[in-house]
């Protein structure tokens, strides 16, 4: 099997270097639905078959679109890579290639406009209070943001190994951090812990099987994956066990038994990110056009199908990032960052059955 080595996305000012750097936020190259071939076999892996008939099952609700967000007028988002909610129904967004951070009242009006030289291709890490974290791949560095102030609390792995895919996330005043790359074993490992015994889970293989985002869910830690609809669930003594996302359907599911057998160059991209809150997991799942969302329990059931209202094909759609926040008793907020066909934010309602 072949794993492509560049980004899904880059401008065309970047040097060599820094397309290199930004592989550090963004997952392994890929094709979406919309490259998808009606010449191409339709055959699925018997569990995939599986969980189109549970998808086929799930009745489809209707997202709410609160409002879209390009940005401020004097420096709109140019790649808004990551989404969070702070305690107070904000968003903050940080943007790879301006190299800031936003944070978006719910209303969406901006609030503020940070700009640090210590922010390398931003990466949200987590919001624990009123301190935001951050991931600074490009500086090997976690930041942490207080009342506008930024300062450095932890220093992360350097390397200049090939293909490199960094992600981090930051809970309870633990960091771990999620190294792969195509020249090294990839692993999962807790950078708080002493560094004469700490633990790793490693994630063997190349580097595109694993790619994808550190969530926290509960006490468990999540490696997501962007190429097959499996968590990996991070044990405290370096032990791995997998979810099955059952219900997971995708256009492109079929390419990706297609990939598994080498009939196909490109793995697909099934998801660019997932989101834990409260006792479910929602996961984009990736769409030729429209955002949809399908949420899972605890058990990697699916038990909901969110998408936006009056979905439409367009090729060039491209979501990266989602945050989920609960904003009444049966009410929850979704944001999404958006990269393509515009730079921008939308935020989104959905109203839970009672």
């Amino acid at each position: 099997m072949k794993s492509a080595g560049a980004p899904l996305h880059t401008r065309g000012h970047y040097g060599f270097a820094a397309v290199w750097l930004l592989l550090a936020l963004l997952a392994v190259s890929g094709c979406l639905p919309s490259s998808c071939s009606r010449t191409e076999s339709r055959a699925l892996f018997p569990s995939d078959s599986l969980s189109r008939s549970i998808a086929a099952e799930i009745a489809v609700d209707t997202l709410s679109l609160l409002w879209s967000s390009r940005g401020p007028d004097d420096a709109p988002f140019e790649y808004p890579r990551t989404v969070l909610f702070d305690g107070e129904g904000n968003i903050w967004v940080s943007d790879a290639e301006s190299n800031r951070l936003k944070r978006l009242s719910n209303a969406g009006n901006t609030i503020s406009d940070l700009s640090d030289e210590r922010f390398s291709y931003p990466y949200l890490a987590g919001i624990s209070g009123d301190t935001t974290f951050i991931f600074s791949p490009g500086r090997s560095a976690v930041l942490r943001i207080l009342a506008g102030s930024v300062e450095e609390v932890a220093e992360t792995p350097k390397t200049a190994r090939s293909g490199l895919l960094q992600y981090a996330q930051v809970h309870r005043g633990k960091i771990f951090l999620k190294l792969l790359g195509d020249d090294f074993t990839g692993y999962v490992t807790d950078l708080s812990d002493d560094r004469t015994r700490r633990v790793r889970t490693e994630l063997p293989g190349p580097s595109w099987r694993w790619a994808g985002g550190l969530r926290v869910w509960g006490d468990t830690l999540l490696s997501l994956r962007g190429y097959r609809p499996v968590v990996d669930l991070i044990l405290p003594d370096g032990g791995r066990d997998s979810l099955l996302l059952r219900g997971f359907d995708s256009p492109m599911l079929a390419r990706s038994r297609l990939f598994a057998f080498g009939k196909v160059t490109k793995a697909p991209l099934l998801t660019s990110s997932a989101y834990p809150f409260e006792k479910r997991l929602y996961v984009l799942n990736m769409r030729p056009g429209w955002l949809r969302v399908d949420v899972y329990n605890r058990a990697g059931q699916l038990v909901h199908v969110l998408t936006q209202r009056d979905p439409a094909f367009d090729r060039s759609f491209y979501p990266i990032d989602l945050a989920v926040r609960r904003s009444a008793p049966n009410t929850i907020q979704i944001a999404v960052a958006v990269v393509e066909p515009e730079p921008r934010v939308d935020l989104y309602s959905w109203d839970e059955a009672p």
